[in-house]
């Protein structure tokens, strides 16, 4: 998701109009860097459909200087936060931004860095011995759910779903935001009827599996 961003500068907010230096400031939707686990911010940036160049910042820092940026051009801003080991935790939606002919006036552009999304694969096999069951045509619906607040519950929202022969024995949910899930396999229908559920939880940029015996 892009979002547009037209950088205002008049002379009398306290800006350099012939200042060229593109600056960021980062911050998070929700705690910060510790409590996100991001020791270091990573910034893709350069003008839009060329080649980005990449700058790396300590979290803690809270802002830092990507280069020099021209006027009239329009610059593409992605970032990242990585962990001690240098996983991706969180990301941002980015941004596109554009100066006036003057320049930049130093001013910082805001990021807002999110949890990372992750992936999960659904596997299931059937306790009829591996074997789909005789009749199924239509394939099988795997839902992916918000799990209820007391196990056992209603379950939640339904945040992804996609749709398998029982053969294919997986699937893989993309772009699944951090939190408790509960996965579903269902043939959604009469005779054979095939159920399973099984919790997951998805870590921030930590692709993950869970597998169902039907």
């Amino acid at each position: 998701m892009w979002f547009a961003l037209a950088a205002a500068l008049t002379a009398g907010c306290g800006g350099d109009d012939s200042d060229s230096s593109l600056n960021v400031e980062w911050s998070f939707d929700s705690g910060d860097c510790a409590s996100n686990g991001v020791v270091t911010v990573r910034v893709s940036w350069g003008p839009q459909g060329g080649t980005p160049e990449t700058v790396e910042f300590a979290c803690a820092d809270g802002s830092g200087r990507l280069g020099d940026a021209a006027g009239g051009i329009n610059y593409s801003i992605t970032a990242e936060g990585l962990d001690a080991s240098g996983a991706v935790v969180a990301e941002s939606y980015g941004q596109t931004v554009s100066f006036g002919a003057s320049g930049t006036g130093g001013f910082p552009i805001d990021v807002t860095l999110h949890p990372a999304s992750a992936d999960v694969t659904v596997t299931w096999s059937l306790s009829t011995g591996g074997t789909c069951p005789p009749g199924v045509v239509l394939p099988f619906f795997i839902t992916l759910y918000v799990a209820p607040a007391t196990p056992g519950g209603e379950l939640g929202a339904q945040v992804a779903e996609a749709q398998e022969s029982c053969s294919t024995g997986q699937v893989i949910l993309t772009g699944i935001a951090p939190g408790d899930y509960v996965a579903e396999v269902d043939s959604r229908a009469v005779n054979p009827a095939v159920r399973g559920t099984a919790p997951v939880t998805v870590t921030a940029g930590q692709d993950t599996e869970v597998d169902l015996d039907l």
